[in-house]
């Protein structure tokens, strides 16, 4: 009888569920029993099916078949319900439970503090009356949290974890600000529901002030939309939009709007981003990634990206340990003035084939690569004014092969020899200077030797030096068929392919003439963390082949030199800088990188330089600073500031400034960014957001904040 007894009360104390046989234990400083009163006192406590009740004073009455618990009493109903109250009664049933004066505490978040508290016989609904709701700590020195709802009744309903309040009046600092007569709401532990998120305030020069209410909608397990309808002063109405799915072999994002204004009066503006990854038999993948916009600046206006072209791709893919295939169609979009898409390469076909053969060949790595690629313009002809290749339609076939094989000396010397051959072959159409040849062969081999030295140095404190000279003598024809250039626009010059056969991005160029590339690496390593390292390398050519345009750093017989430097400390700290540079240390290119992590501070910055290269669309040098940077001004208090200038041109592109506010039980985010570029349609313009997210209802990931009182 007992035993059944403390499962009773445990399972009609709100929250409960009909309880499963099982043990019971009762824990009391002092317990005493007679033929009418069962009364157990003192640091009481009851453990049953996961639950923990702890109170002063149980007593059993057997004529009245009445149960009370006297408090200060408190429940433990598993990881996220907690309850105290003064005094709990059941009835005479055994099933239903009245607790007097109790607080509810849902996921250690949302409290709920009601006159009473009473339960179902079915355990799955709860009500409160006469409640206060808040996530904000409540103590004697602030005795009115930040905000508060005050509800005549509360309902919970444990199994679809939903909040339902009735006549419930919202309060911030206790002065009311919003009425509602029902209001659904979720309790802390579900992570998806169906309803209004929290609304976010704009105020835009081309836009206007409005307001934008996001309503999202769960359509299954595994489904789901988000609609963020926004609405301004200035007649603009967007509609906004995000749908979810996953899939047993993949999942697809859908993002994008539709949206009328007075930027462009009487037009439907929008845009549809679309991107998904599926798997397919035999470990083949199909990825797509689809991009569309109504006008070139409807992403600038909405604030969406800075992209100004506009990629759509579908690929299959497969990618192991020896093997690897491509297959896929990219479309471009521009958005940029003075592009037309009729002379942009759409649409860009790839099939690829590449594989490492897994026995050595000579007693070295043997990989071959095949390749089709086609790429047309809808240009047909090219009007005054424009370069003669504008309309140019390519296709090509591509096979390669590339072997090396490494030796290690007993000095510790690396020798690695080199060979290899590329073979394409190009058909050209519209294209005035391949008017008498549009069909032909190209073939560039190599060959080549690689000397490495690493040489490593410990000291007592464990710290590790390796310093590694380099050098790379390779062989290949400087007198090759000239072919069309369209995937090799923009060479790259850095650490990474200072020893590479071709530092050409595509197939279209070879890189050409016999050349030496040196090089010098240092790495010293510490046990603290830290891992700074530093390289210097340059090419030297027995001839000037005239591949490598002035400010890519790599004309002449002699490149510029190349120097990269790097620190880091694990995700605390790093920097990196690379500089390209000529014998009377005239800088052609050079980056640096520096990011820092503090326990109040994140700053992450970027400088640029780069020198003139009409060619590569760039009149002028680029001088351009970039700094993203918060800091932590008051324990709850962060700041945050962006900026983006160009010291050329004396330009800033974009500033921002904003202000976070975060406690244990509210965010409240407010930005304000100014964008200086404009053209023909496009005006500089200031934004400003407002957003506020109170905690408490809805699964939240990130509680670093501790409670505490007061603002």
């Amino acid at each position: 009888m007992t035993r059944w007894l403390l499962l009773a009360v445990l399972v009609c104390l709100p929250f409960g569920v009909p309880a499963q046989t099982g043990p019971a234990t009762l824990v009391a400083d002092r317990i005493s029993f007679d033929e009418a009163v069962l009364t157990a006192e003192g640091n009481v406590e009851i453990f049953a099916d996961g639950r923990v009740l702890r109170a002063r004073r149980i007593t059993y009455e057997r004529g009245a078949d009445r149960i009370s618990v006297e408090g200060p009493l408190t429940l433990l109903d598993g990881p996220d319900r907690i309850l105290v109250a003064d005094y709990a009664e059941l009835g005479a049933d055994l099933r239903r439970s009245v607790v007097a004066g109790a607080r509810l505490v849902l996921d250690q978040q949302l409290q709920i503090a009601a006159t009473e508290v009473a339960t179902g016989a079915e355990g799955r609904y709860t009500q409160l009356y006469q409640t206060v709701a808040s996530s904000c700590e409540v103590c004697a020195a602030y005795p009115v949290p930040i905000w508060q709802i005050r509800a005549r009744r509360v309902v919970h309903d444990r199994e679809e974890r939903q909040l339902y309040f009735e006549n419930a009046r919202f309060e911030v600092a206790g002065v009311p600000v919003a009425w509602f007569p029902r209001l659904r709401l979720p309790d802390p532990t579900l992570e998806r529901a169906t309803g209004v998120l929290a609304p976010r305030f704009y105020s835009d020069d081309l836009l206007g002030t409005g307001v934008e209410v996001p309503y999202f909608i769960t359509l299954g397990p595994s489904r789901d939309l988000t609609l963020r309808p926004f609405v301004t002063n200035q007649e603009t109405r967007s509609l906004g939009f995000r749908y979810r799915q996953a899939f047993d072999s993949g999942d697809i994002v859908v993002i994008g709007a539709a949206s009328r204004d007075e930027v462009r009066p009487g037009e439907l503006r929008g845009y549809v981003f679309a991107e998904g990854i599926f798997d397919l038999p035999r470990d083949y993948r199909l990825e797509f990634d689809l991009e569309g916009v109504s006008d070139d600046n409807y992403l600038l206006n909405y604030d969406i990206t800075e992209k100004d072209r506009l990629d759509s791709r579908l690929a299959i893919t497969r990618v192991d340990r020896d093997d690897r295939f491509l297959a896929e169609v990219i479309a471009f979009d521009t958005l940029r003035a003075g592009e037309r898409n009729r002379f942009q390469p759409t649409p860009v076909l790839t099939v690829e084939r590449q594989r490492r053969e897994p026995h050595p060949v000579l007693g070295g790595d043997l990989v071959w690569t095949l390749q089709a690629h086609a790429r047309r313009r809808k240009a047909s002809e090219v009007p005054a004014g424009r370069p003669g290749d504008a309309a140019r339609d390519v296709e090509r076939m591509s096979g390669a092969v590339a072997w090396r094989r490494t030796h290690l000396t007993a000095d510790g010397l690396v020798l690695t020899g080199l060979a290899g051959l590329d073979l394409d072959a190009y058909s050209v159409r519209q294209d005035p200077d391949f008017a008498e040849d549009t069909t032909f062969a190209r073939a560039v081999p190599h060959a080549g030797l690689e000397m490495r030295l690493p040489l490593a140095k410990g000291t007592p404190s464990a710290v590790r030096h390796v310093i590694e000279p380099v050098a790379q003598a390779l062989f290949v024809p400087s007198d090759v068929k000239r072919t069309p250039d369209e995937d090799s626009l923009t060479p790259e010059f850095d650490e990474g392919n200072l020893f590479a056969i071709s530092r050409f991005a595509g197939r279209d160029r070879r890189e050409l003439g016999n050349r030496l590339n040196v090089g010098l690496s240092y790495t010293r390593f510490d046990p603290s963390g830290w891992q700074t390292g530093a390289t210097l390398g340059r090419v030297w050519r027995d001839r000037d082949n005239e591949q490598f345009r002035e400010g890519t750093g790599l004309d002449g017989t002699a490149s510029d030199w190349l120097l990269a430097i790097s620190a880091a400390d694990g995700d605390r700290f790093g920097v990196e800088s690379r500089a390209l540079f000529d014998d009377a240390l005239d800088f052609t290119q050079s980056e640096t990188i520096l990011g820092w992590r503090g326990a109040r501070h994140l700053l992450e910055t970027r400088y640029t330089w780069l020198e003139e290269d009409a060619n590569a669309g760039r009149p002028l040098a680029t001088s351009e600073w970039e700094l993203d940077a918060a800091y932590d001004l008051t324990r709850d208090w962060t700041g945050r500031v962006n900026w983006r200038y160009e010291a050329v041109t004396n330009d800033a592109s974009r500033a921002g400034f904003g202000l976070t506010y975060r406690s244990d039980c509210l965010t409240v985010a407010f930005d304000v960014e100014r964008r200086f570029t404009s053209n023909d349609d496009l005006e500089p313009s200031t934004r400003f957001g407002l957003g506020v997210d109170l905690a408490g209802f809805g699964a939240d990931d990130d509680r670093t904040r501790r409670r505490r009182c007061g603002i």
